[in-house]
């Protein structure tokens, strides 16, 4: 049944693109900047350097030091405050692909990669400063609430499933996990680095790419169907929602709390990303999907109380 309805969804998308190809070509573009001024020149940087760092087995002689806070606060290896760390700052999917790639290398367990999966993947501080606030809000002046309300709700979905993988008073063993060996030439292991990073940076771009235009055909839906395409399209492609929701006539909360909440969810462009960075560990995408549906409830009931009218 799920293949069937992919197939479907690829067969409308050729109809689309034959029928109307200045609109597909426009939601193209679109994507392809996003892709090429946005993701490219801020992740791939870190995806070549920290495949580095896992591969030479380097990053729990960073994070041994701050290992028992981690531990105290978030339940978290070494290993796993590493993930936490670059997924915070780098922005969606790199929290994913760390998981994944720490997983298939021994250096995590899949319990705590499963308990990364629900709180170590979202929005990067960049992306919010330079589009959600800029382009949503349009003022400087709503960064602290912003980061505020996402954050806050991100940590207390890390604590809700801290309780349902019961990463609490964890034991040596599982702090302690193999180290890994060191690769004996690191021109090779820089080139393999380089290349691996473009393969995944070029994958992402055409998952952006394919639900820009999604977000295309949501746009030109009929009425009374009109009225609800921007809050579908930020919930399929969040920075052509975000952009649409702040055009819209709402009150003032109601459109901060519909941006902030799409934003937590991240939209099912990155939820087909996530799933692409973690398909050959064989973690379940539905352990993401948790994570995501309770931050994104969470931002809601948080921007109750911060936007009162």
């Amino acid at each position: 049944m799920k293949r069937k309805g992919i197939l479907l969804l690829i067969f409308f998308l050729l109809l689309y693109l034959l029928f109307f190809p200045a609109e597909a070509l426009k939601s193209s573009c679109l994507g392809l900047d996003l892709w090429f001024h946005t993701i490219l020149p801020s992740l791939l940087p870190f995806l070549i350097l920290s495949q580095i760092l896992v591969n030479t087995g380097m990053i729990r002689g960073f994070m041994r030091p701050l290992e028992p806070f981690f531990c105290h606060l978030l339940g978290l290896s070494g290993e796993g405050a590493y993930v936490w760390l670059l997924g915070m700052f780098c922005g969606f999917p790199m929290g994913a692909r760390l998981t994944a790639e720490l997983y298939q290398n021994g250096q995590i367990d899949r319990q705590e990669a499963e308990y990364l999966l629900t709180f170590s993947n979202h929005a990067s501080p960049g992306f919010l400063s330079s589009y959600v606030i800029l382009k949503g809000f349009g003022s400087k002046n709503m960064a602290v609430t912003v980061f505020l309300i996402l954050y806050l709700a991100n940590f207390l979905t890390s604590i809700c499933f801290r309780f349902v993988y019961r990463r609490f008073r964890l034991s040596r063993k599982q702090l302690s996990k193999k180290e890994m060996p060191k690769q004996t030439s690191i021109g090779n292991l820089l080139d393999t680095s380089i290349m691996n990073g473009f393969e995944i940076i070029t994958r992402l771009g055409g998952y952006i790419i394919l639900f820009s235009i999604i977000s295309g055909i949501l746009m030109q839906l009929p009425d009374p169907f009109r009225l609800a395409a921007p809050y579908l399209c930020g919930m399929t492609e969040i920075t052509t929602g975000i952009s649409l929701i702040s055009a819209t006539g709402l009150s003032y909360s109601r459109k901060a709390t519909a941006i902030l909440m799409c934003t937590a969810f991240g939209g099912l462009s990155t939820v087909a990303q996530t799933n692409a960075m973690i398909r050959a560990s064989h973690l379940p995408i539905s352990v993401y999907l948790k994570g995501k549906v309770l931050c994104t409830i969470l931002t809601g009931l948080l921007c109750l109380l911060f936007f009162v009218e």
